[in-house]
C-alpha cells in the first residue's frame, strides 16, 4: 500500500486535526513531572533522548541526574574521559550510547555549541532521525514530526496501519499520519504527548481505551483484534545462545580481570579472562549458580569459575597470560562492566572471598 494510498483509506485530515486538539488538551493535565521537564535545556533534553533509548523512564531518571552532577555541562562531558562516562553510564546497557554521546560531546564543544536545527543534530554521532527530530521540536522549537517505538505503536493503532512499521510502505504510512497529527505551534508538547500516549494509555498490552483522548477517531479503539497485532513488525531472529564461562582467579581481596576490545560485545568494558588458569596448584570451582542474561540477539549461559590462587605472585603471571590486570574489588569496582557482572556482583565476591 503506497502513502498515498493509506492517506486516502484509512483516516481524513479532519479527524487528525480532531486528535491533535484532544491530545494537546489530556497532555496539559497529564503530563508526567519528568526532570528533564522541568528545568528545560538543550543538553538536558539530549541526554534525556540519548538514556531512554530501550531504557525504561524510572532507570533512566536516575542516570539523568547523576550526569548532571558529574558532567554538568556539555564542556564537562566532553572533558572527561571515557571510562569516567562508561562508569557512570553503567547499568542502563547498549554502551553504544555512551561513547557515541561522549563523541558528540567533543563534536559539538569543538564548533563551539549545540546545532540550532534537525539537520545539524543529525550530524553528530549517535543521533538518529527520530532522536534529532524530538531534539529539535523540544529544545528548538522546530515543527518536526518525531518517530519513536511509542510513536508508531499509537500511529499504527489509531490510523489502522497494516504495513510492518519497519518496512518501507509501514514507516512511511507511520509517518505520514505523524505529519498530519503535528502541532506545528506547539511541537515539542506535541511529540511528547503522544510518546507520553504511549507510553501511559496506548500500552503494548492491554491498552486503556476508556482513558484515551483520541478514542473516537481510533480504528482500533475497543477492539481487541486490531490492538492486539498493532502495529505489526517484521519478525525478528531468535537469539543465539552464548555459553559464557568466566573465570575468576582470585587471592585475598585481589582478582584478575580484563578489558574487552574495542568492538564487539561489550566494547571496551571489563571482564573476566574466558579461559582457566593453566598452572594453578588448586582446583577450579563454580562460583555461584549459572545465570541467564539476554542481549538484543545474544541470550548468554553464563558459568562464574572461581580459582583461589596460593600467591600474589600466582596471581600476577596468570594476568601477564590473559593480558589482564590485577586488582582489588573495590578497584574493579570503579571500572565500568557489563550489567551480567554488576547484577551477580555481591555474590560473586563473597564467594571468591568466602574460598580464599
Amino acid at each position: 500500500m503506497s502513502k498515498g494510498d493509506f492517506l486516502q483509506k484509512n483516516w481524513c485530515q479532519t479527524d487528525a486535526e480532531r486528535a491533535r486538539r484532544s491530545l494537546a488538551k489530556w497532555y496539559d493535565s497529564h503530563a508526567r513531572d519528568l526532570p528533564w521537564r522541568l528545568t528545560p535545556s538543550l543538553y538536558g533534553t539530549w541526554l534525556s533522548e540519548i538514556m531512554l533509548q530501550q531504557t525504561r523512564v524510572d532507570t533512566g531518571i536516575p542516570k539523568w541526574h547523576l550526569f548532571q552532577e558529574l558532567f554538568p555541562s556539555v564542556e564537562d562531558l566532553a572533558q572527561a574521559s571515557e571510562a569516567e562516562v562508561m562508569k557512570a553510564w553503567e547499568g542502563l546497557g547498549y554502551y553504544r550510547r555512551a561513547r557515541l554521546l561522549h563523541q558528540a560531546a567533543k563534536v559539538v564543544v569543538s564548533k563551539g555549541g549545540f546545532p540550532e536545527n534537525r539537520e545539524g543534530w543529525l550530524a553528530l554521532p549517535g543521533i538518529g532521525p527520530y532522536t534529532s527530530a524530538a531534539i529539535a521540536s523540544i529544545g528548538l522549537g522546530e515543527a518536526v514530526a518525531a518517530v519513536d517505538g511509542n510513536v508508531q505503536r499509537v500511529m499504527s493503532r489509531w490510523g489502522g496501519v497494516t504495513d510492518p512499521v519497519d518496512s518501507k510502505t509501514g514507516a512511511q504510512a507511520i509517518q505520514g499520519v505523524a505529519d498530519a497529527w503535528l502541532d506545528a505551534a506547539r511541537p515539542g508538547d506535541h511529540n511528547q504527548a503522544v510518546m507520553e500516549l504511549g507510553a501511559l494509555v496506548c500500552s503494548p498490552k492491554q491498552p486503556r481505551c476508556a482513558e484515551c483522548p483520541v478514542r473516537f477517531t481510533c480504528t482500533s479503539a475497543d477492539n481487541p483484534d486490531m490492538w492486539s497485532v498493532l502495529p505489526r513488525k517484521t519478525p525478528k531472529r531468535k537469539a543465539a545462545r552464548w555459553d559464557l564461562t568466566w573465570h575468576v582467579a582470585h587471592h585475598g581481596n585481589q582478582v584478575v580481570a580484563i578489558q574487552r576490545p574495542d568492538t564487539g560485545v561489550w566494547a571496551t568494558l571489563w571482564a573476566f579472562p574466558e579461559r582457566a588458569p593453566s598452572k594453578s596448584n588448586t582446583p577450579s570451582r563454580p562460583l555461584i549458580p549459572d545465570v541467564v542474561h539476554a542481549l538484543t540477539h545474544k541470550r548468554i549461559h553464563a558459568r562464574m569459575v572461581g580459582t583461589a590462587m596460593t600467591s600474589t605472585e600466582e596471581l600476577h603471571t596468570w594476568a601477564q597470560e590473559v593480558n589482564g590486570v590485577v586488582m582489588t574489588w573495590e578497584e574493579c569496582e570503579a571500572k565500568a562492566w557489563p550489567r551480567l557482572a554488576t547484577k551477580v556482583w555481591s555474590e560473586l565476591k563473597a564467594a571468591c572471598m568466602a574460598g580464599n
